[in-house]
């Protein structure tokens, strides 16, 4: 692909909002054409991030499908980062734009592997587990409870027709000693687990156990993203300032290895399991 074809995280990013915004607007393909003068095969060459939109056909878009002011503004932000390269700047809102941003990620997914050291995934967290997760004092006000629920719809992906997500998710054995929330909570949230790893043919999930040696992860919280076909998978790493993303081929196999890594030294699914459900047993 010719540099200048190349997509990036952020392109990426645009795209797949523009295509849940289209959806949710049941504005078709070809209404969205002819707002722009384009072709069909260009509005899905956008929403695959296969080609740049430029900032006033951007603007066309977002009104058509009446976006919402704090996402305008956040998706304008980001469709300049895809033309250059600059500092991200989040918006407002009840639902965080980068917020809405994530969730198109997982949406447009096929599959997400996932580590982190010390909690599981937000598709995978039981309700009271996300909620003493999102307010460690123990009190969500109304916007955090929106919040809340907009988490926990995010699993639906694991379920959905015909194409259910498919998640692999590492995670270390402090993700199931950690007191989130309570034992009650943790017992419920170790259950949950299981449940979805039993029933769910698309849900891996396995155990880093604490004496395990050095591998590539440590510390760090990554989730990989493929996306549809032809579309380069995008890496991100949680920080406290918020996600990283990373979709230079480079980075994405140096992600992809070191999940293998861990993936390798870690528990293998059946034994992870019957920890987490012998754990929650003995809470």
């Amino acid at each position: 692909m010719a540099i200048g074809q190349r997509r990036t995280a952020e392109r990426i990013q645009v795209g797949a909002t523009l295509k849940r915004m289209r959806i949710e607007a049941d504005v078709s393909g070809e209404d969205a054409a002819e707002t722009l003068g384009c072709t069909v095969t260009t509005i899905g060459n956008i929403e695959q991030g296969r080609t740049k939109v430029s900032h006033g056909d951007l603007t066309a878009l977002l009104e058509l499908y009446g976006a919402p002011e704090d996402q305008v503004d956040d998706l304008v932000q980001v469709n300049r980062e895809a033309h250059r390269a600059v500092t991200r700047v989040r918006g407002g809102g009840e639902i965080q734009p980068h917020q809405r941003r994530a969730a198109d990620l997982i949406r447009g997914s096929h599959a997400i592997s996932f580590y982190s050291p010390e909690l599981f995934h937000g598709l995978l967290q039981s309700e009271p587990y996300a909620r003493a997760v999102l307010a460690p004092t123990g009190h969500l006000t109304g916007v955090q409870e929106t919040r809340l629920r907009f988490r926990l719809d995010q699993a639906e992906v694991l379920t959905r027709e015909p194409d259910p997500l498919q998640l692999w998710a590492v995670v270390g054995e402090a993700a199931l000693r950690k007191n989130i929330g309570g034992v009650e909570v943790m017992r419920g949230q170790l259950r949950h687990v299981v449940r979805l790893c039993r029933e769910l043919p698309n849900v891996t999930v396995q155990v880093l156990p604490l004496g395990t040696r050095e591998h590539y992860l440590i510390g760090a919280t990554v989730s990989i993203y493929r996306l549809d076909e032809g579309i380069p998978q995008i890496a991100s790493v949680d920080t406290t300032l918020g996600d990283q993303f990373f979709e230079r081929d480079a980075a994405v196999s140096e992600a992809l290895s070191n999940f293998d890594d861990v993936r390798t030294k870690a528990l293998d699914p059946l034994t992870s399991v019957d920890m987490m459900e012998e754990l929650a047993d003995s809470l």
